[in-house]
């Protein structure tokens, strides 16, 4: 019997048992490019145009002396964007014939909407006149003011009246904020004989009606 071989027989078979065994390679998840968030598209912002802002007047023909035939007066309506601005905004009404020196008006920080111009003959006026309602864009809401940027008026021999105190750029009234309802004034011609100039145009506001 060869009993001697049997441990070397052993010790191989021992050592195959040690020997690690391979196994295959970690495999990485896959990837479902599908199941991918989204980025979210964001919300555009809305921006609201202000609504247009709009006056109407009514205007009275007061006291014209008799020997006129006509008074046609011209009327417009200065918005302003900025509060500051009511007076920058119609300059023109600081200064003309029979207007004292003032100091001189800085030009206006906002910008000035001026509206049409709309006329009438205060000698035609039966009662009240309403004006179409005269508009600006929303953003000219801080106030406004009527003017009377020219007045003519005619005898009744059909010369021209001059020697009239107001009748260019007349500032007729001022209202500061947005308008609401109706505006009401009155326009009149004073006559004179013993001042410089022989009428005046004169405005009174009525206020609110």
């Amino acid at each position: 019997m060869r009993h001697g071989a049997l441990p070397l027989i052993l010790a191989v078979l021992l050592a195959g048992c040690a020997a690690p065994i391979a196994g295959p390679p970690d495999t990485a998840e896959p990837t479902d490019s599908a199941t991918a968030t989204a980025t979210a598209t964001p919300t555009a912002t809305t921006t609201t145009t202000p609504q247009p802002v709009g006056v109407e007047y009514a205007v009275r023909a007061g006291t014209i002396p008799d020997e006129f035939e006509s008074v046609t007066v011209t009327l417009r309506v200065v918005f302003v964007e900025r509060t500051e601005d009511m007076g920058p905004c119609w300059r023109e009404t600081f200064s003309g014939p029979y207007e004292p020196t003032i100091t001189p008006i800085a030009p206006p920080t906002g910008e000035c909407h001026r509206s049409e111009s709309v006329t009438v003959d205060l000698t035609e006026l039966d009662g009240e006149r309403s004006f179409v309602r005269l508009t600006a864009p929303g953003r000219f809401a801080a106030g406004h003011a009527l003017i009377a940027t020219n007045t003519t008026a005619t005898y009744r021999n059909g010369t021209t009246v001059t020697g009239m105190r107001g009748s260019s750029d007349k500032l007729v009234t001022t209202v500061e904020g947005r308008p609401a309802g109706q505006h009401r004034v009155t326009l009149s011609v004073a006559a004179y004989d013993d001042r410089p100039y022989d009428y005046w145009l004169v405005a009174e506001d009525d206020g609110a009606g």
